[in-house]
């Protein structure tokens, strides 16, 4: 009970020291020689400036750590130009007003870019003239670092303009919008073609065989079908304006061939690169499609692509089928393989065509 009482009696002690001490004046502390009326300190991330005003007893000096910021004391105010902030990250520092000993510090924001916009790439499906406006945010400037000389941008605060000119060239034409806004750079691509002018007539429908072997067939390319006139057969497919490229499904009926007296009914499937997995019996079921392009070696071409499950798609099969139905019972053997195949307009690139005929080791493969 003593040592509980002596206890008590010390925290009585240091509480009334405590509130003592309160009433008693702090030798050390002292009235700073500067007073901040007014600070205007917090920035947009474009170029800026602002002003701290003060009071001071004395000669008043200013200075920061940050190379981006500029700072002037001119009388009673103290002039801050902060640059640009390019990046997407805001930044601060502190402006410290120095006189003699004394210093007060006045903190500084600025902050960072701020871009969105709406659109990566641009597909006109029509030779004529046409303009395309799109939604944009930005809060620093967009700059324009290379285009066609077809393309014509223009922006305001919140959206992009992109105009095109008529396209006569006879091809579809494509190209690049390279743009920066502060520190970050991108480009858009831009492509326009009317189909029946530009993009339907006589291919080349090219792959390798199964022995990696080039082989090269005619196709007539329309907007709901490829012919194949070596084999008489037709794959049927879809035209999307939006993305400038066709497309055709697995398991679609596709024609007859006579082998040895044989009759096969043929149907397309897909499989990955190696032909180790396939869309087995799948109708519809995945898509194998192939944007248009052009560029000036090699003419016009689609190279076709897709996936099926988590496997990406390398090899168009036609299989054979003893029925007019793609089932197990009915596949009896795969009649082509072409890996890797795309299209390639014949009226384009005659250099290219040229070289692509001599290379072709197309001896009539369906086996």
């Amino acid at each position: 009970m003593k040592k509980i009482i002596n206890l008590f009696i010390v925290l009585l002690g240091i509480l009334v020291f405590a509130a003592c001490s309160d009433n008693i004046d702090n030798p050390y502390a002292r009235e700073s020689t500067i007073s901040v009326v007014k600070s205007n300190l917090v920035f947009p991330a474009r170029a800026s400036n602002g002003v701290v005003e003060f009071r001071s007893q004395g000669t008043v000096s200013a200075s920061s750590n940050a190379t981006w910021c500029k700072i002037s004391v001119v009388g009673d105010t103290v002039k801050v130009d902060v640059e640009q902030n390019n990046n997407n990250e805001g930044r601060s520092t502190v402006v410290t007003l120095h006189n003699g000993t004394d210093s007060v510090n006045v903190p500084l924001v600025q902050g960072g870019l701020v871009f969105q916009l709406s659109v990566s790439s641009v597909n006109n499906s029509s030779d004529l003239a046409t303009s395309f406006t799109y939604a944009m945010s930005a809060n620093l400037d967009f700059n324009v670092l290379s285009a066609p000389d077809w393309i014509t941008v223009s922006n305001t605060e919140d959206s992009l303009k992109i105009s095109m000119t008529a396209n006569t060239t006879g091809h579809l034409r494509s190209g690049y919008i390279k743009y920066n806004v502060g520190s970050y750079k991108d480009s858009i691509k831009v492509a326009q073609c009317d189909f029946d002018t530009d993009l339907a007539g006589d291919y080349y429908l090219v792959s390798e065989d199964g022995a990696g072997k080039l082989q090269a067939f005619n196709a007539v390319v329309s907007r709901d079908t490829i012919s194949l006139p070596d084999l008489d057969l037709k794959i049927p497919v879809a035209f999307d304006g939006t993305s400038i490229a066709i497309s055709t499904k697995c398991g679609q009926y596709v024609g007859t061939f006579n082998i040895a007296g044989t009759i096969y009914y043929v149907y397309t499937v897909f499989a990955d690169a190696t032909v180790d997995y396939w869309t087995g019996y799948n109708i519809g079921g995945a898509a194998y499609t192939a944007a248009f392009d052009y560029d000036i070696n090699d003419g016009t071409y689609a190279e076709f692509s897709g996936t099926f499950g988590t496997n990406e798609i390398g090899t168009l099969l036609f299989a054979g089928c003893t029925s007019k139905q793609l089932n197990a019972n009915s596949l009896k053997k795969i009649l082509l393989e072409q890996h890797s195949p795309y299209l390639l307009k014949k009226t384009d690139s005659k250099a290219k065509i040229a070289s692509l005929e001599k290379q072709n080791q197309l001896k009539f493969v369906l086996r």
